[in-house]
């Protein structure tokens, strides 16, 4: 059996268009190219680097072990399956794993196929064994799978082994289930193998089933199956033409993990529904595409809904620099605020704090800065010291204190209250003080009081 032809299952494959770095995307696409060359030693570099992406190393750790298999090193590839199942018990790929493992020791189980033992782990291995001992004679013995009282684990192993098989018997098994409904979940496995075994029947299969189909999460299935198989054609042909708005939507966000920002954005701007602008702004960010939502942010002729929708995107997508360049051009004060907001998602905490020291920016934008300021975290607290310290203006200390309290910066409040001559702001950093609770905070109080 290949396992070349595959990818994660479906929900890990769109799961990660929204968890993994683009760094990690790239290692683990350089790591099956190389899979399809025969690189091994450059598929294994590839997914060691894709692994240590946490959405990515279960899969990582698969596709180590199967290149390591290749070379051949068996202890090797042992050792990281060995490590995916002890790591990740729950993965996807954890059949995938024990069928390799399977095959590396040797165990390709002809002649022991025993469909009647009771040892799941054994039956995966035999149906593995069997396929590549006699395709023929496996087929049949698969079908009585599908139709038997066997477990669904052992019924889903059954079609990812058919999915496998170039054989024309093979394909009609696999179509008869994926247009059957049944069984709901079988079927989405059946539709989600065509997409990753991508032959040009199966995709014709593929787009039949789509018009035939009357469950819409049956055929949001296909849509996967479309983006898995890199047949981004037709996902574009339905994100222009689907009536349905949620398929329609669905067609558009794969197209962002296919990296289809060109196709995105012709579609983007002829689009009159706001609700599927707001879809295509998120497949720009799933894209990395940060041209695009530049541009939509900019843009005054979008609605302030979308506009905000590019900011934030941008700064999910970590994109400082476009941000800043941003709030340097904009004149509403709105819009500032929510520019300021997107630098606190990309975690410039630097910039913020520029923009709260600067006495040249209205006092309504320096509130904001000092606000995110607030919720960054830690790493925020030596700027809102810095801050204080150099300020002259009452309120504006005011708000850098509650910006301290909110962090649980009791130290700095603490060298606040010691320090400060302005009976007001010292009555208000001890106010904070006492909210804490800390054994600094209440060491500090009762310093107060015992104070002749």
């Amino acid at each position: 059996m290949s396992y070349l032809s595959t990818l994660a299952p479906l929900g890990l494959v769109v799961a990660l268009a929204a968890l993994q770095s683009p760094e990690a995307n790239q290692a683990y696409e350089r790591g099956r190219q190389a899979l399809d060359r025969g690189s091994w030693q450059e598929a294994i570099q590839a997914f060691e680097l894709a692994s240590e992406d946490k959405a990515l190393a279960d899969a990582g750790l698969f596709w180590q072990a199967y290149a390591y298999s290749k070379i051949p090193d068996a202890k090797r590839a042992l050792e990281l399956i060995s490590s995916l199942e002890s790591r990740y018990p729950k993965s996807a790929w954890r059949d995938d794993a024990q069928a390799l493992a399977a095959e590396i020791r040797g165990g390709s189980t002809r002649g022991a196929l025993d469909v009647t033992s009771d040892d799941e782990d054994l039956k995966l291995m035999a149906l593995n064994g069997l396929m590549q001992a006699d395709e023929e004679a496996a087929i049949p013995v698969l079908e009585e799978f599908l139709i038997s009282e066997k477990s669904t684990r052992l019924k889903e192993r059954a079609l990812f082994v058919l999915a496998q098989s170039e054989s024309e018997k093979a394909h009609a098994i696999l179509a008869r289930v994926a247009r059957g409904e049944r069984d709901p979940e079988l079927q989405r496995q059946a539709i989600r193998y065509l997409g990753v075994h991508g032959s040009d029947r199966g995709l014709a299969l593929l787009a039949d089933l789509y018009r035939d189909l009357t469950s819409t999460e049956a055929r949001a299935t296909v849509l996967e199956s479309f983006m898995i198989a890199g047949d981004g054609k037709r996902l574009l042909d339905l994100a222009k033409n689907e009536p349905d708005p949620e398929l329609r939507g669905r067609a558009i966000q794969l197209l962002g993990t296919m990296d289809a920002s060109a196709e995105l954005w012709e579609l983007y701007q002829r689009e009159t529904s706001e609700d599927a602008k707001e879809k295509m702004l998120q497949a720009f960010m799933v894209a990395g595409d940060e041209e695009h939502l530049l541009a939509v942010a900019r843009d005054r002729r979008q609605s302030d809904e979308l506009r905000r929708s590019a900011i934030q995107l941008l700064g999910a997508e970590g994109a400082e620099e476009a941000l800043w360049k941003l709030f340097q051009e904009e004149s509403s004060l709105e819009t500032k605020k929510q520019i300021l907001h997107g630098l606190f998602v990309a975690g410039d905490h630097e910039r913020i704090a520029q923009v709260a020291t600067d006495k040249a920016q209205p006092p309504e934008i320096r509130r904001s800065a000092i606000h995110n300021l607030g919720v960054s975290g830690e790493e925020a607290v030596p700027a809102l010291l810095g801050l204080y310290r150099s300020e002259g203006d009452r309120e504006v200390k005011k708000q850098v204190l509650e910006a301290l309290f909110i962090n649980d910066a009791v130290k700095e409040l603490i060298e606040i209250a010691r320090a400060e001559t302005d009976p007001e702001l010292k009555r208000r950093a001890v106010e904070k003080i006492s909210l804490v609770g800390s054994k600094e905070a209440k060491d500090f109080l009762m310093e107060i009081l015992r104070k002749k």
